[in-house]
């Protein structure tokens, strides 16, 4: 249950719950009340009764002196009085010995042959007669002490009962408070101290509420929080290797540098033929370098928050112009070189970044690729078919992978990618080892992470796709929405 229904249903419990028990509390004392009163009214009848026998004796009222008389009962003494008055309304006796003289005839005549029922008292008023003559009157009251005396003591007792009833409730209600917020937020503040050590453990609690949901929010920050701890440690190592790949490949090229000027600087009769000989192969060393200093750059860029200059240009024209300039590399190497461009639309990309893509997986396709070898480059709008120059297999699950979008494919023929290094080749510095140890002309190995990463940012994907004797890479790039 959410906590605000649940706080609405235990302020609607802290306020009705009185106000219940007030009500059942009134209907049980009034309805106790009531049979009380009634055997109160049977006792103070049965009272009236006894004392109306002994006063309506005519006699008692001819004027002789009743103050020696006794007509209150003994057990009565605290709880009865009697007044009795002559036809002239002078009073003859006072069981309490108040004598009052006379009393005004309106009043003795008034409430006269019924009950006259007072917060204190019970007064019976009743005329006497003698052979049709009034001869007098008398007044009975009795007192309502110890009823009054249990409405009292019921008044406190109801009072107490509520109370405690109330100081229940709300102790049930802080109860139930406690369960319900103190101690899920309790747990969350020994998550987030534990957080702080290094634990990596995430809270458990299996409630819905609003607390179960802040809980979920800080196990979601939480994870998050150490999946960027864990990408910084990565980014870290990877910088660190990085440094290190760069330290190792450089030292390469600029010892074989130092080594050819040392020999050019200390030998006097260097001919001109080995002279120029040893300067392009400087060159060739320092251009190696530059490469490799170019990549790490923009490696390093790309990392971080780097903006694309993204313009908007026709398909066919853009990939005329990425395509072209490789076939003198490809004749050097005796290599055949297809080209297919089907493209329409428009697309947004970065030219400068497309063409370092184009660059990077052609000179990948040149490294592997032997002589006498072919090399195939195409590009290939969401409705166009694939060419034939790529195999039946690789063509089913390209098909279900380019959800229409533009692809950019490079095949080049040779020793396949054994598929456990197929993501492995899009990993900074990595370089198989066959290529490490054969291939003179190596690269930095940042070359497809360079690919991956500009692509990426293009809002597209690259796939490697190979068997035995071939290997294609693939870009797959959104099209721009009409």
């Amino acid at each position: 249950m959410k906590l605000r229904k649940w706080l609405i249903l235990s302020h609607l419990a802290v306020m009705l719950t009185p106000i219940i028990l007030a009500l059942i509390l009134f209907v049980i004392i009034n309805s106790y009340n009531k049979n009380t009163q009634v055997m109160n009214y049977i006792s103070t009848m049965s009272k009236f009764k006894a004392y109306e026998k002994v006063l309506d004796d005519p006699n008692i009222y001819d004027g002789s002196s009743l103050v020696n008389k006794k007509f209150v009962m003994d057990k009565d003494k605290s709880s009865a009085a009697i007044e009795v008055y002559n036809a002239m309304g002078q009073q003859i006796y006072s069981s309490d010995d108040n004598m009052l003289g006379y009393i005004d005839k309106s009043e003795l005549y008034s409430d006269l042959y019924k009950i006259q029922t007072g917060t204190k008292a019970n007064t019976l008023k009743m005329p006497v007669f003698k052979d049709s003559t009034l001869v007098g009157f008398y007044k009975i009251v009795m007192t309502r002490d110890d009823f009054i005396q249990a409405v009292n003591y019921r008044t406190v007792l109801v009072i107490l009962c509520f109370i405690f009833m109330v100081l229940v409730v709300f102790s049930l209600v802080v109860i139930l408070l406690n369960k319900k917020f103190n101690k899920p937020i309790k747990l969350l503040i020994e998550g987030m101290n534990k957080f702080a050590v290094g634990d990596e453990d995430n809270l458990n609690y299996k409630c819905s509420d609003e607390i179960g949901e802040l809980i979920n929010h800080f196990n979601n920050m939480k994870n998050d929080i150490e999946e960027k701890r864990k990408t910084i440690e990565l980014q870290q190592k990877s910088k660190e290797y990085m440094i290190s790949a760069i330290s190792h490949d450089l030292k390469t090229p600029l010892t074989a540098i130092r080594a050819y000027a040392e020999s050019m600087e200390c030998e006097e009769d260097l001919d001109m033929k080995d002279f120029k000989n040893k300067v392009s192969i400087i060159l060739h060393k320092s251009d190696y370098m530059k490469n490799m200093i170019d990549d790490l750059m923009m490696y390093n860029l790309l990392t971080t928050d780097y903006k694309m200059k993204f313009v908007e240009l026709e398909g066919s024209e853009l990939f005329e112009m990425l395509f072209s300039g490789y076939d003198k590399s490809c004749e050097k190497k005796k290599i055949k070189l297809t080209s297919n461009i089907e493209v329409n639309g428009k697309y947004n990309v970065d030219v400068r970044q497309m063409t370092r893509v184009i660059d990077n997986l052609m000179a990948n396709a040149l490294r592997y690729t032997k002589e006498g070898g072919a090399i195939y480059m195409g590009a290939f709008s969401p409705d166009e078919e694939l060419p034939n120059w790529l195999e039946i297999n690789f063509q089913n699950e390209i098909r279900s992978w380019k959800e229409k979008r533009l692809l950019i494919l490079i095949k080049n023929e040779g020793s396949g990618i054994k598929d456990k290094e197929k993501e492995k080749v899009f990993m900074p510095f990595y370089q198989s080892d066959d290529s490490r140890s054969k291939n003179m002309w190596k690269g930095v190995g940042l070359g497809l992470s360079i690919v991956r990463l500009v692509i990426q940012k293009h809002g597209g994907e690259v796939k490697v796709f190979s068997e035995e004797n071939s290997t294609v890479f693939i870009c797959a790039i959104p099209m721009i929405k009409n």
